[in-house]
């Protein structure tokens, strides 16, 4: 029973966590719900900018979900924050996520080695994940639906902070955060407005347009 549990939390931790981290590039203040395409115009982001919206479309949990066909429901997390993006090439970014996530697992998802957990029994172990302080969320419940189970999660208050160095390339940012790989974002100024894609996917194609993204107001 523990490996079947700790398949479910390895599920649930990884949607978690994908969400948490669309909020470390710049933050933002909304997600979830289906994303009109942005185009990629490129421009000068240098300046201070405060988090007015991230769009984030069900494509960008194409890879946590393939294995199984979970529906993970993000569009009532709030995510707020600030980028600066210096004229030296630094930059330094704080993002703040909070509120509630629904997770539909059908049973494809609950079936492990010819065994499927009951919701009662995720629901359990859900619960075990608060006891033992493993679990990102401040609460949990989990209820049948249909012939699978939904699991309706508050995320935790979770700040996160960055910094390191950027450059711009044509209609890309390229982020180089300390001590990790550089990331080229799509990403577009226009005014006061600046859009730019959650990574590198972002589902992009080849126009360069994206709809998994985060627009920021110049302050």
């Amino acid at each position: 029973m523990k490996s079947k549990s700790r398949t479910c939390s390895i599920l649930l931790v990884a949607s978690l966590l994908s969400l948490c981290a669309c909020g470390d590039d710049g933050g933002s203040s909304e997600g979830g719900g289906a994303c009109g395409e942005v185009a990629a115009c490129g421009g000068d982001p240098t300046g201070s900018w405060t988090i007015e919206e991230t769009c984030l479309d069900p494509s960008m949990f194409a890879d946590l979900t393939e294995s199984c066909d979970a529906e993970v429901d993000g569009s009532g997390l709030e995510m707020v924050g600030t980028a600066e993006f210096r004229s030296d090439s630094t930059y330094a970014t704080t993002s703040t996520v909070q509120g509630p996530m629904k997770i539909v697992y059908p049973p494809s998802c609950l079936t492990m080695e010819g065994v499927t957990l009951t919701c009662s029994q995720l629901d359990m172990f859900m619960q075990q994940l608060l006891t033992e302080g493993d679990a990102p969320f401040a609460s949990a419940s989990c209820a049948a639906a249909g012939e699978g189970c939904a699991c309706s999660l508050i995320m935790e208050e979770t700040t996160t902070t960055g910094a390191g160095t950027w450059s711009v390339s044509g209609a890309s940012l390229t982020i180089a955060p300390d001590g990790e790989a550089p990331e080229e974002l799509p990403f577009c100024v226009e005014g006061s407005s600046l859009t730019m894609a959650v990574d590198a996917d972002s589902g992009s194609d080849a126009s360069g347009k994206f709809k998994n993204y985060t627009r920021l107001t110049k302050q």
